[in-house]
Formats: C-alpha cells, structure tokens, sequence
C-alpha cells in the first residue's frame, strides 16, 4: 500500500495527512485485509484477490477521526478519490428539502464498504455527505493514482473500471426496483383516498 499519494482534502482542510497506525498492524497485513475487503459483496466482488492486490498498491492508508467531515454533498474539489473502510463506521448523509432541517441519514457504512467510486470516473459534485460517526481507517484510490494503474497495468486498471462499472449498475437497477415500489405504493394510496372521497 503507498504510502505518498496525494490524498483528498476537504474545504476546511479537517481531513488528517495519512499515516501508518502502529496498532500491530503490518504493511503486508494491511495489504492483505484491503485486499480481501476489496473484493467483499459490499464493495467490489468483481475483481479477483490478486487483481485486488494489485489495486491496493495504489491506495494509501488513512487515519480519520470521528467527527470529521469526509466529503461534502456537492463538492467538486477534492480532485476525487474513492475510500474503502478498513475499520469504524461512515455515515452518509443527503441535505434535507427544507432549509432548516437537519441532514437525512441515508445509510451507514462499515467495514468493507466503498465511498467516492463515481468520482473516480467523472469528478461530478459528490452526491453526498460522507462523515466519519467513529475513528476511521480506511485505503484510499485518487484519481491521480488511478490513472497511474490504468498506464502501469491496462489488463487491472480496465477490471478495476469495469468492477466499478458493475457495482454502479447494481445500484441504479436497485433505485429502479425502489422507484417501482414507490410508485405501485403511491397508485395504491391514490386509489384509496379517491374511494374515501366517494363516501363522503
């Protein structure tokens, strides 16, 4: 795993310099749990053990505190990186309709768990608050790293992209499924009020 790769920064420059932890934790052990988290069915399952060792070479480590603000929901500055959780808990966070109100939880991340892939192919605003809930270690792929794999190694940079592209598929298939309950659910509910109407 790198150790001197650019690493994100958010706007208020909160975000720690990565670091080794000396917790017992070897370089080649670490290596070896990023790896396996890599290819979990949480975040990239498509790549194999080897091509996931690969792509952790290109990561770098990073400590954060708990407390601190990882992205920004529409940020567009932070040069792009996608952070697979190592160990502590991310949550994710959307900005509420009304002004005043506090931020949605939209879901939270573990271990195993990716954040930020998108912005590895399209460097668009950041769809979400990322904050860490716990103290977080966490490896971390910038774009500037990525585009390093894809000239060094095509053969994994191309099933990196394509596990990626997998993974984004999945997610858009889900949000169809949901759109589709939520519409059948609306129907329904629509159905409902009119015959209450009627009776009155």
């Amino acid at each position: 795993m790198a150790d001197n790769a650019a690493m994100p920064s958010s706007p208020d420059s909160t975000l720690p310099t990565p670091h080794r932890t000396d917790a017992a934790r070897s370089d080649s052990a670490v290596r070896a749990q990023a790896a396996q988290l890599l290819i979990a069915p949480t975040a990239l399952e498509a790549l194999t053990l080897e091509e996931a060792l690969t792509v952790v070479d290109y990561m770098a480590p990073l400590a954060i505190d708990a407390g601190v603000t990882i992205v920004y929901e529409g940020e567009t500055d932070d040069g792009g990186f996608m952070l697979l959780v190592l160990a502590g808990e991310v949550t994710v966070e959307s900005e509420p309709v009304q002004f005043d109100e506090d931020n949605l939880l939209v879901r939270v991340l573990g271990p195993g768990s990716l954040m930020g892939e998108l912005s590895l192919l399209d460097g668009a605003p950041r769809s979400a608050t990322c904050v860490a809930s716990t103290d977080i270690f966490a490896a971390v792929l910038t774009r500037e790293r990525f585009l390093e794999l894809l000239r060094q190694d095509p053969r994994v940079g191309a099933k990196l992209l394509l596990a990626v592209s997998q993974r984004l598929a999945d997610h858009l298939r889900a949000t169809t499924h949901k759109l589709k309950l939520f519409a059948q659910m609306n129907k329904v509910l629509s159905a409902e009020l009119a015959r209450n109407s009627a009776r009155r």
